[in-house]
């Protein structure tokens, strides 16, 4: 009898063991969806790297369950650093709203002088979850309640700075808060949808900045 359930215990685990386990999801942001204005610009502009906030800087996606609680998913991760993303997103943005081909990574992509250049630093860049919402399993995935819980937001919080040409002349530096609900079911995929809208929001006011100042 004791043999019977040792060989039983052992083939429960066996069982349990080959269980394949949930895969690792990985998302990245995505630039506005829009074709280009329809000027043909020769306005060069820089994008200089992006101050990220360190509680950000990690592979998972962060997801603030409460008010002082955050939660960050072991399955769903980002593609490759959220700054890095971050910008590059945000230099597509300006150079579709802009109507130039000229918008540089900078100091990687330095080709020829700019006429502006850009620094972002990012306080907050989260998923606030409804007020039902819970991590299951250690922030693994979302739990039932969380799916169905309403009024799931995007937040980001940045401080944005223009410069005027290589001289990094400081022509503003403004605050800038972006407020988008996330679509329902609020999915991963809705979710990183309503963190680009959000990066478009920002990128609309740095644009608006400069075409003010091209007139």
């Amino acid at each position: 009898m004791r043999r019977l359930l040792i060989l039983s215990i052992a083939a429960m685990l066996a069982v349990a063991g080959c269980t394949p386990a949930d895969p690792v999801r990985f998302f990245a942001l995505t630039p506005i969806d829009a074709p280009p204005s329809g000027d043909d610009s020769d306005l060069a502009i820089g994008v200089l790297p992006i101050g990220l906030a360190s509680y950000l800087d990690r592979s998972g996606i962060v997801i603030r369950t409460r008010p002082n609680e955050l939660a960050i998913s072991s399955l769903h991760n980002w593609i490759e650093p959220l700054d890095t993303q971050a910008r590059r997103v945000v230099a597509r943005n300006l150079g579709l709203l802009l109507g130039t081909d000229q918008v540089f990574l900078l100091p990687e992509q330095r080709l020829m002088a700019m006429d502006y250049a850009v620094e972002i630093a990012i306080e907050r860049f989260e998923i606030v979850a409804g007020p039902e919402a819970v991590l299951a399993s250690g922030g693994a995935a979302l739990s039932a309640a969380a799916a169905e819980a309403p009024s799931e937001e995007v937040v980001l919080e940045a401080r944005w700075t223009l410069f005027e040409g290589d001289e990094r002349t400081v022509l503003r530096t403004a605050p800038s808060r972006r407020v988008v609900l996330v679509g329902s079911p609020p999915t991963f995929e809705q979710r990183i949808a309503a963190m680009s809208e959000a990066l478009v929001g920002l990128s609309r006011s740095i644009a608006t900045e400069i075409a003010a100042r091209r007139q």
